[in-house]
């Protein structure tokens, strides 16, 4: 029981947090700021799958970002255009994965 209060509560902080950080669309610098803004917490502590060292496509990130999967809230364009989730691909492909260097 204390597990599913657990999880109820950092999909919660996922889902509220998507409202708090994020901007107008276009309105972000780069997309490591995306990053680290919207998807590093939950995609460094367990809760989503580790981004970074999987050579994910750009479209396979984008489609999943734009219409969401199991936990994974979708991002609409109002919150994340086109260009910035390819800033966020173009930035998570470049870094390595764990325990890389």
């Amino acid at each position: 029981m204390k597990s599913i209060k657990s999880i109820s509560f950092v999909l919660g902080i996922c889902f509220s947090g998507t409202q708090v950080w994020a901007q107008a669309a276009d309105e972000w610098e780069s997309g490591e700021q995306i990053y680290e803004k919207v998807c590093q917490h939950c995609h460094t502590e367990g809760v989503g799958p580790v981004l970074t060292g999987r050579n994910l496509p750009p479209v396979y990130f984008s489609t999943i970002a734009r219409n969401g999967l199991n936990a994974m809230p979708a991002f609409r364009p109002s919150e994340l255009s086109a260009e910035d989730l390819e800033k966020i691909a173009n930035y998570i492909s470049q870094l390595p994965g764990e325990g890389e260097q």
